[in-house]
């Protein structure tokens, strides 16, 4: 059987994959920093932090953890704020539980599969257009560098795994700005683009014409994907055999999208929703350093990542239906 540990399992991503992997057959540990927003059946509820090194230890010898979904983590805009919590969250903690991951499956003889959420913001000092992975990454936010030190401690563990023939199987993608329409989100330079959905859509069931002050430039481009596809590309991404490129990070989006775009495409829905604009200095400044899209190509490529969606079809087809669904039974 297996055993899954998902760290971060109250937050955007973690809260949506546990709803989906609680279908399979498997023990499954959920582990947050906070009470558990869920009651979910034969689930083990953990509450403490990630860099508790004592009880992170006690889980691996305790269970034989073959997956690790990773996701407790400071976001963007709080890591800039206290860089010294997130460089021991983002970096300390999550060097703590791939050790451990990795420790286990040396003594068990296997390899546990290790998922860690990367992002864009690892990217910088200038915006690129269709960043590959390859491309030039000098972060300039403390939350992208803490993001590039895992994703490079977590290859390097990878190589020594497989040359040992026991450890861990490390997996990444470098998430954009994602778009849930049941949550949101603070603390992230893209959280513009699902508050201005929620806030079309609340404003709507108020009969109200209050607009969205959104802190970023209308012109602003980032690449999205939606909390549905974002789970779903996890997923796939950790059921594939094997992946034999040495690359073990992959970009994955489904649109591109600046805030002028959202507002436009939101008005054809909620005509009397309006937007004005406050440019925060610092989330602009950090804006300006991510790329306005990713390439694709590898994840395609190496594990079949795929994308329906264009901007159009994003919003009127998944996001506007389901938010609207979403608040009618609120």
């Amino acid at each position: 059987m297996e055993t899954i540990l998902i760290t971060g399992s109250n937050g955007e991503i973690g809260s949506q994959l546990l709803s989906s992997v609680k279908k399979n057959n498997a023990k499954i540990i959920a582990f947050d920093i906070n009470k558990p927003i869920t009651n979910y059946k034969n689930i083990l509820y953990i509450k403490d932090t990630i860099v508790n090194e004592k009880i992170i230890k006690k889980l691996f010898n305790n269970f034989a953890i073959t997956q690790v979904y990773h996701f407790a983590a400071l976001l963007s805009q709080s890591a800039i704020k206290n860089p010294q919590l997130a460089k021991q969250v983002n970096e300390e903690g999550s060097r703590l539980i791939i050790n451990s991951a990795f420790d286990s499956g040396m003594k068990n003889g296997n390899f546990v599969r290790f998922f860690f959420p990367s992002s864009i913001a690892v990217y910088g000092p200038r915006k690129l257009i269709k960043a590959k992975e390859a491309d030039i990454i000098q972060p300039t936010t403390i939350y992208g560098k803490n993001k590039l030190v895992i994703e490079q401690y977590g290859a390097e563990k990878h190589e020594q795994s497989y040359k040992l023939n026991s450890g861990i199987d490390f997996r990444s993608i470098r998430f954009p700005g994602i778009i849930s329409p049941y949550t949101i989100p603070n603390g992230g330079t893209t959280d513009f683009a699902p508050q201005m959905l929620h806030a079309a859509a609340t404003f709507l069931s108020k009969n109200n014409k209050e607009n969205y002050e959104c802190k970023i430039d209308k012109s602003t481009k980032l690449p999205f994907i939606g909390i549905h596809k974002a789970v779903e590309s996890i997923i796939q991404l950790m059921s594939a055999d094997d992946i034999q490129s040495k690359l073990r990070t992959f970009n994955i989006e489904e649109v591109s999208l600046t805030p002028n775009d959202i507002i436009r495409i939101l008005q054809k829905e909620f005509p009397k929703f309006n937007i004005s604009y406050n440019i925060e200095e610092k989330l602009q400044s950090v804006a300006d350093t991510w790329p306005d899209s990713l390439n694709c190509e590898k994840a395609k490529k190496e594990w079949s990542f795929s994308n329906k969606h264009d901007k159009k079809s994003f919003f009127m087809e998944y996001l506007i239906p389901t938010v609207k669904k979403y608040y009618g039974r609120h």
